[in-house]
């Protein structure tokens, strides 16, 4: 059976709430697409959104060091809908602490809109919890160069 979730989504909006102060940023957008197979595998990558390419064709540690840390996400595994919810089983991950572990979303479609809310989080790099909610647009084809 089919899920209007199916498919290839952009982000195209991006909002992180931290639970402590009530704060909302919007500034960031990060580049990211999520897809998911009709078959229930799905698949994201969430970069930062100004990435400089490395200088040459060999990467040097600090490189490497450089584009690992603008990673802010990226994972693959099977995933099933369970009313508004979406559970990624994560098989694969940038992140080993995530591999094997399951990640529950709150989602909405609407057309061609697909919203999604994480459950609250850190980034890893401070103890503020907050949640994101993701706003993505369905891409038919390959997305453009």
């Amino acid at each position: 059976m089919s899920h209007p979730i199916e498919g290839v989504w952009k982000l195209k909006h991006y909002a992180r709430r931290f639970l402590d102060t009530g704060e909302v940023r919007t500034d960031m957008l990060p580049q990211a697409y999520i897809l998911y197979t009709p078959g229930g595998f799905m698949m994201s990558i969430t970069v930062e959104e100004k990435r400089e390419p490395p200088a040459g064709e060999v990467l040097t540690d600090a490189e490497r060091v450089r584009l690992f840390k603008s990673i802010i996400s990226a994972y693959s595994g099977s995933y099933v809908v369970e009313g508004d919810t979406v559970i990624h089983t994560v098989l694969q991950s940038w992140n080993e602490a995530w591999t094997g572990t399951k990640q529950v979303r709150k989602i909405k479609v609407t057309g061609d809109e697909l919203v999604i809310e994480t459950t609250p989080r850190t980034a890893g790099t401070d103890t503020r919890q907050f949640i994101n909610t993701l706003t993505w647009e369905r891409t038919e084809g390959f997305p453009e160069v």
